[in-house]
């Protein structure tokens, strides 16, 4: 995970501590194929003993809708419950960036007979570069069920979406899901980071983390993480470990509001704010559009889900917006820097965002958590205390001949948060 480094003696600990946090909820999106433990008797009754026809390959239509549901009560586990109907609609059938003349929800299907076996869904967006906007979609909610793997149905899938979409994109993904991304000729992008700020640090906070991964792991693992977990000192001395590095990180960090700035909290994000994406877009990399329909599709419209959101003006001029959650009761307690947006040569807006996200979660949450592939936004983040504790290396699938070389030369120039894809969602622990 962490590579071949040299960290001082506070760094090294603070960064496996931190680490440790992270996976939670880093680990939810990559489960987009995953071994589900509930139904291995259930996929024995779809087993593969007589021959029988090949599973249908085929785009949902709105009628197919009940059945998806049903197959993600199925697959999902605990997380069903946040991928419901309310959410499918406002993801896959009202999203503002699907193409205007389909009226279908965007999930392709592998169907046994009249039952779903595997899904692949996209969530349409813009890629601008440069000055060229560019239809793009994120690759969600890959799944197949236990009872139907082994068939390729996710390649299957996968490139029955590719007859319809010129560009895929995926930014957290299980193994499998990259072999697909790989087989299909991905384009590997430079890394997204994600980055924590331990906060007040709980042992119930460790010992439900731990008391999670117990039952995600190996039964050996299980077995040394439950010995961990029953002593009650192993979590309180993890979480008084954690409290400490923390504050440590936090005191080198500045606390002070950049001279010349204030900010405004709003229910809904203005015109003005395509102004300001107009502005910076030419100096933030090949990024996913940022304007204020995408905002107030992604932050006010998304089900399930509760943002605020704040304007940041220098001088009285608009400079950038922030977008922050408290974590959900199923979730650990986090506070989590859902996006920011500022020009990423102005580093005290950008020191000015991260210290305005950190006075408006503080108070409710354990840690904070947020993700960035920029530069000037990792050495941001870093100034602000957070310690990067994961990696991630998108991939980008392109049918155009001509514009996949463009995409292959746009190296590490890229602007990534935890806005794109579907990454901030509910991830139950």
């Amino acid at each position: 995970m962490f590579g071949i480094c040299v960290c001082s003696r506070t760094e090294l600990p603070l960064r496996l501590f931190s680490a440790v946090i992270a996976a939670s909820v880093a680990a939810g999106p990559e489960r987009s194929i995953c071994y589900t433990p509930h139904l291995k008797n259930k996929a024995a009754s779809i087993g593969m003993s007589s021959p029988k026809p090949k599973p249908e390959i085929r785009r949902a239509t709105v009628l197919d809708m009940p059945k998806v549901l049903d197959f993600v009560d199925q697959t999902y586990g605990a997380g069903a419950a946040y991928k419901n109907e309310a959410r499918h609609h406002w993801q896959f059938e009202a999203n503002p960036f699907r193409p205007a003349h389909e009226t279908q929800p965007t999930i392709w299907l592998a169907l046994d007979g009249a039952r779903v076996v595997g899904t692949i869904a996209v969530q349409d967006g813009v890629i601008w570069l440069g000055e060229e906007p560019v239809p793009a979609c994120w690759i969600v909610d890959v799944m197949v069920h236990p009872g139907a793997r082994g068939q390729g149905l996710s390649h299957q899938i996968h490139a029955a979406i590719m007859a319809e979409r010129a560009v895929l994109v995926t930014l957290t993904m299980a193994p499998a899901t990259r072999r697909v991304a790989e087989r299909a000729g991905a384009i590997t992008l430079g890394p997204t980071r994600l980055f924590i700020l331990p906060l007040r640090v709980s042992a119930r906070l460790v010992a439900r983390f731990l008391d999670h991964k117990a039952h995600t792991s190996s039964r050996a693992r299980a077995r040394i993480l439950r010995v961990f977990n029953a002593s009650a000192i192993g979590p309180m001395i993890a979480a008084a470990t954690g409290r400490f590095l923390g504050f440590a990180a936090r005191m080198r960090a500045s606390s002070q509001m950049p001279t010349g700035f204030h900010h405004e909290e709003v229910d809904r994000f203005p015109d003005e704010i395509d102004d300001l994406w107009d502005r910076v877009r030419p100096r933030s990399g090949h990024i996913f559009e940022r304007s204020a329909r995408f905002l107030n599709w992604r932050f006010l419209d998304c089900p399930g889900l509760s943002y605020r959101r704040f304007l940041l003006y220098k001088n009285g001029a608009l400079a950038g917006y922030l977008v922050t959650r408290l974590g959900d009761p199923a979730e650990l307690p986090l506070g989590v820097v859902a996006d920011a947006f500022a020009d990423p040569s102005d580093g005290a807006a950008l020191d000015a965002l991260l210290i305005l996200a950190r006075n408006v979660l503080s108070s409710g949450s354990e840690y904070l958590e947020a993700a960035a592939s920029a530069p000037a936004w990792q050495d941001a983040l870093r100034r602000a205390g957070f310690i990067a504790t994961k990696t991630m290396r998108p991939t980008i699938v392109c049918t155009d001949p001509n514009l996949r070389a463009r995409l292959a030369s746009t190296g590490n120039d890229w602007h990534f948060t935890k806005a794109d894809h579907d990454w901030d969602q509910i991830h139950p622990i």
